[in-house]
């Protein structure tokens, strides 16, 4: 009977990607006819002959269209579709396995095959396809029973020998690695007794030397795990798998502390039950926890020490720029102040001045009521009007008043934008107009600049608030003018006629961010100085001049407090340019610092 050739290539295709889907069916079928009694249950000792198998029907198939028949002359021993049959009974008999019990077997891994194909709605011929499956096995079934039959009884006998002397010598090995691991390790039968432990185990838990000694007894479950038996009874009440504790044990090198695995044995064959129970070694690793632990404290108070050293020196930083501005302000105060004085000392003796005239002019007025005026009295005053100069007076009094007024509202600006700049300390985050901030931090420090450079601002009046903390803002955008007043003033020492330098600060919405730009024609920084500007106490400025901490504070307050970023683009002899970038909404988790120099 011939296969199509259709059926051909998914035959050969359908097998060899079910490998896996055979194991399962011929499990199944092993499992509930009892052959697992004899063998394993893991699917990997499985894999070998459902791969045989399938490339003993694939080789058919390439062999040729037609479905094998049965002949009575035929060898199969010499078939390379059925080799495969003929190796696993010899595999088997030399396991101990019989004849009928191999065969039983293989009629399971055929009915395998066929449920396989009958799950398959594929075929162009199913029944040719089945037909195959039994022909193929028929042949490998064949094949087999002639060589089993074909071996005389000496020969058996060997390969049984031969078999058990490899059975011994794989036992012996597993044994030498169970005695020559460094851990120890007990295995315990269903009852929670020890059936063996290895060197490692005896040595330390049990008090043995002799490798073996446990495996070789003449009784091997008549001890209890050290210390452990209330343990595997809980685990045996409550059905646990897996049990993880830490025991203190006496040993023969002092006291040790273990971490203990107890778990149920891997029965891959359903033929054995108990636990292995495996101890290792932690006291090191708890001296070592112990004094990290210890390390860690003292790095704790370290940090505190330190973070409040950087606070007082940030604290200090601020009242030394606070020192400036309160110079400043003053000067700035004063002015205003001495001119209203001056005002106010003008106007009052105008005032006195023009009482008298007024006294004179009553006098004569009083006089020419009576019609009694006297020449002295009229002489009186015009001395008195040529003295006042009252004209003079009426010219000058209202710019007076005028100038004093300018000094109070300019006074006014200047305590309105300390008040924004010194407000009241806050930690928590408020919405605020950087703008204003930005604008009080100039008034505030006019002084600091006014001498050296000339301030252009380009603020964008549609800006948003953003959320954070004004006096923090403020003293951060103080410490960045300040640092270009300081890169001009250096710029222009050598200068034969110096000019103001230029500060422009600019806002603007840039994306996500609100970007504060303040840009100086100072010095410039040198490109191998300017991963270093924002260090702790790194400063270029002469002794007693700064400690280091203006630009600190300024990246500890844009990047860590408000999760902020900035870049520093710079050009030795051109000038510098600070870009601070504010997120325009409060964000709900911190995230990470960036600073850039470009």
């Amino acid at each position: 009977m011939r296969i199509e050739r259709h059926d051909k290539d998914v035959l050969k295709e359908y097998l060899l990607s079910s490998e896996d889907k055979l194991i399962e069916l011929i499990l199944k079928y092993a499992e509930r006819q009892h052959y697992t009694k004899y063998t394993s249950t893991l699917k990997e000792a499985w894999r070998r002959s459902i791969d045989g198998l399938s490339q003993s029907i694939i080789a058919t198939l390439e062999q040729s269209d037609q479905v094998p028949e049965l002949g009575p002359d035929e060898d199969y021993s010499s078939d390379s579709s059925t080799e495969f049959g003929a190796v696993e009974a010899k595999r088997h008999r030399a396991r101990g396995v019989n004849l009928s019990m191999f065969l039983g077997l293989m009629k399971y891994y055929r009915q395998a095959y066929l449920d396989l194909v009958e799950a398959n709605s594929g075929w162009q011929q199913p029944a040719t396809v089945k037909l195959l499956i039994n022909r193929v096995y028929d042949r490998i079934e064949l094949a087999y029973c002639s060589e089993w039959s074909g071996t005389d009884s000496e020969s058996q006998i060997k390969d049984l020998s031969d078999s058990n002397l490899h059975l011994t010598n794989e036992k012996n090995k597993y044994l030498t690695l169970f005695e020559s691991l460094s851990s120890p390790v007990i295995l315990c039968d269903i009852d929670g007794k020890v059936d063996n432990y290895n060197n490692a185990a005896g040595r330390l838990l049990l008090g043995t030397n002799t490798p073996g000694s446990r495996y070789y007894a003449e009784r091997r479950s008549d001890l209890d795990p050290p210390a452990l038996q209330q343990e595997l009874a809980r685990m045996v009440v409550e059905g646990n798998r897996q049990l993880d504790l830490e025991k203190l044990y006496q040993t023969p090198d002092g006291e040790k502390t273990y971490h203990i695995r107890v778990e149920q044995m891997l029965d891959v064959s359903h033929k054995f039950s108990g636990y292995t129970i495996l101890f290792n070694d932690i006291t090191e690793r708890l001296q070592w926890s112990k004094q990290l632990e210890e390390i860690n404290h003292k790095q704790t108070l370290l940090i505190e020490d330190l973070n409040q050293t950087r606070q007082q020196l940030v604290q200090s930083e601020k009242m030394a720029a606070v020192g400036q501005l309160s110079a400043g302000i003053a000067h700035e105060i004063n002015t205003p102040t001495q001119y209203i004085g001056d005002n106010t000392r003008f106007l009052q003796e105008a005032c006195g001045d023009l009482q008298s005239l007024s006294g004179g002019y009553k006098a004569l007025l009083e006089a020419a009521k009576q019609g009694q005026v006297d020449q002295a009295l009229i002489v009186q005053l015009e001395e008195q009007l040529a003295e006042t100069e009252p004209d003079d007076l009426f010219e000058e009094i209202p710019g007076a008043l005028n100038q004093s007024l300018e000094g109070v509202d300019k006074i006014a600006a200047i305590v309105s934008a300390m008040t924004v700049f010194a407000g009241p300390e806050a930690q928590e985050k408020v919405e605020t107009d950087i703008n204003l901030a930005i604008n009080s931090t100039l008034n505030v420090s006019t002084n600091l600049w006014k001498y050296h450079a000339e301030i252009v601002t380009e603020l964008d009046p549609q800006l948003p608030l953003i959320s954070c903390i004004p006096q923090e803002v403020n003293q951060a955008l103080l410490n960045i003018i300040i640092n270009a007043v300081d890169a001009i003033t250096v710029a222009g020492v050598d200068d034969e006629s110096p000019e103001k330098g230029k500060i422009t600060v600019r806002t603007c919405v840039e994306d996500e961010w609100v970007l504060i730009e303040v840009s100086d024609t100072g010095v410039g920084i040198p490109e191998g100085l300017k991963s270093r500007i924002f260090d702790p106490f790194f400063t270029t400025k002469a002794l007693g001049k700064g400690v280091g901490q203006g630009l600190n504070v300024v990246y500890h307050t844009i990047v860590v407090q408000h999760n902020g970023a900035i870049d520093v683009q710079s050009e030795v002899g051109e000038g510098t340019t600070f870009q601070i970038r504010l997120p325009r909404t409060h964000p709900s988790c911190s995230s990470q610092a960036e600073v850039s120099a470009d």
